[in-house]
Formats: structure tokens, sequence, C-alpha cells
């Protein structure tokens, strides 16, 4: 089993961006369609909702990180198609007058 997390905007359709994350796991062959890959709100984070894509390989043997990357790209590139936005992390700074 094997996993990815990604932030999306607090404004983004749910919906969507869990049926990309699966899709992009889909798309690669070393991925197992039984049990399904699938995708979760995960978190509330500091700067977005946080997913976590779980999909299952037969074959760790070659390789781990190749996989994760390859549907990391995927993903990069189906969010990026479909408008939704990967946020940056913000802060707040503030100022303090010297005097």
């Amino acid at each position: 089993w094997q996993s990815t997390v990604v932030s999306v905007g607090y404004d983004s359709d749910v919906d969507a961006v869990r049926r990309l994350l699966v899709e992009a796991a889909l798309a690669q062959p070393r991925v197992l369609r039984e049990p399904a890959p699938s995708a979760a709100l995960s978190a509330f984070g500091a700067d977005g909702l946080e997913f976590t894509l779980g999909y299952w390989i037969a074959d760790p043997e070659n390789g781990q990180l190749n996989l994760r990357s390859d549907i990391n790209l995927a993903v990069l590139a189906a969010l990026r198609m479909h408008g939704i936005e990967i946020p940056y992390p913000q802060r707040v700074v503030h100022m303090r007058p010297t005097s």
C-alpha cells in the first residue's frame, strides 16, 4: 500500500478533486484495480484542504518512488487542467514601529 498527500484550496470542488486523484492513480498500469485506489479528505490544513490518495501495487520490488512521482505528476497536471488551486503557504507578518 502506498499513499500521497495533496493540498488544494478551500474553495475547491471536493468531489472533483477526489475523482481526479483516483483517475491519476488508475492511469498507472502498476496500480491495482482491486482493491481500488481511494481518495479521502484527510485534514483541514492551515493552507488548504488535504487529501490522501491511497493505492495498492503488487510489485514494490520494481520501485515505489518512481510510481509515486508518476502519480504526483499526473495529479498536478489534472488539477492544473481543471483550474483547481494548489495553495502556497501564507503567513501574516505584523510590523511594529520602532520608536
